[in-house]
């Protein structure tokens, strides 16, 4: 059965699954405060007490600091409405990419799959149960790449990609790896008549590449990823659990050697000077960052933990270069190929966190490939069994 294109019992059973997983996660975890997560909830108590935030950098994170203070002033003292709000929106946010599959490959499996892993994927999951911004991030990121994957150059299209990468500024720091995809897709939809204008062309490549510096800047002036470089941490703030069984010396390294720029030089041009004057360090220590990060392990992980990790990834990474290699002609692979780089980039020059949410900028891409993948592996084993039933 077949609903204005979607395939109904697609759906059915995604919110079946959406229901399940979320049902679990609050039976099995409750509603989880956790350190950031009080820092949240009490700038949106004082936002909803004093009518403005505490601090100027809570502007970073307006979009999910206004929500919970909303639903604070609606339901005081209460942060269940948040967490509702924040697994709708991801249910949602599945429904999202189920279309963006079912367009990308030609195919209602392809995005049904997509939904699947999605909502299989655990580590990343759970984030709806928590007061944080990875769920907001990562549901918003779905809503772009719908949008973008049936983006037909219209105007009234431009300003709902607008608005929504506004709100993905606004929902954490990060965000604005989302917009440099969105500006690598948008040049390449509209290359062809760029080029036409030479002049045209080279302005607007200026112009992004002004925004996307004055962009990174901005978010520098709050954060001196330097500082954890001084410390020699490999995981964020490492150097705090010295003395406590979360300490793991192999996410230290030694900094007595490195050479640091002026404090009073800007964030940015400090990060670019420690680059340049210790290169073997930061390629070393940039590459055990990524690492962490692509592969989700932790050296303070139960070995069944990181084994599951492994599986898991290896098989995610084979589907998603599956479904890559499907969709590759699509201006939707620079979207995915950019918020990838950029967000390995970010972790590289700054730090991996605890518990890899910093992940959650490439999942919804990484996913949606991965979905078109399991579908092509799906087509090649059914025409292998048909082979071989015709032969035998």
């Amino acid at each position: 059965m077949r609903l204005a294109g979607i395939n109904k019992h697609h759906i059915i059973t995604l919110v079946i699954l959406w229901a399940v997983i979320h049902g679990i996660l609050f039976w099995q975890f409750g509603i989880r405060i956790l350190y950031d997560s009080a820092d949240y909830i009490k700038r949106a108590d004082f936002l909803v007490e004093h009518g403005m935030f505490e601090d100027v950098d809570n502007v970073f994170y307006a979009i999910p600091i206004i929500f919970i203070s909303l639903f604070r002033w609606l339901f005081p003292q209460q942060i269940l409405p948040f967490l509702i709000l924040q697994c709708v929106l991801s249910g949602f946010a599945v429904g999202a990419l189920y279309r963006s599959g079912e367009k990308v490959f030609n195919n209602a499996w392809a995005g049904f799959l997509a939904g699947v892993i999605f909502l299989l994927w655990w580590d990343n999951i759970h984030w709806n149960t928590v007061v944080m911004t990875e769920s907001l991030l990562c549901s918003f990121t779905c809503f772009i790449i719908h949008r973008l994957v049936r983006f037909k150059g219209g105007k009234r299209e431009l300003y709902f990609i607008l608005v929504l990468l506004i709100i993905v500024f606004f929902i954490r720091p990060t965000g604005i790896v989302i917009i440099l995809g969105a500006f690598a897709f948008l040049l390449r939809y509209y290359w062809s008549f760029l080029a036409l204008n030479t002049v045209r062309k080279f302005s607007i490549i200026a112009a992004l590449l002004l925004i996307a510096y004055f962009s990174a800047s901005l978010m520098f002036i709050h954060w001196d990823f330097i500082e954890q470089y001084r410390r020699g941490n490999i995981v964020t703030y490492m150097d705090t659990m010295e003395g406590s069984t979360l300490y793991e010396a192999r996410l230290r390294v030694d900094a007595s050697d490195l050479e640091f720029a002026a404090e009073n030089n800007p964030a940015l041009i400090k990060i670019i000077y420690f680059m340049i004057h210790n290169p073997v360090h930061f390629i070393e220590t940039s590459s055990l960052k990524v690492w962490y990060l692509v592969s989700g392990v932790r050296p303070y992980y139960s070995t069944i933990h990181n084994s599951y990790l492994l599986v898991w990834m290896t098989g995610l990474y084979f589907l998603c270069y599956r479904g890559w290699s499907k969709s590759r002609s699509t201006p939707i692979t620079i979207f995915n190929f950019t918020v990838v780089m950029a967000n390995c980039g970010l972790i590289a020059i700054s730090t991996v966190d605890w518990d890899n949410r910093f992940y959650i900028p490439m999942e919804p891409g990484i996913v949606l490939w991965a979905g078109g993948g399991a579908m092509a592996c799906i087509d090649l084993f059914k025409k292998k069994s048909q082979f071989y039933n015709s032969r035998f």
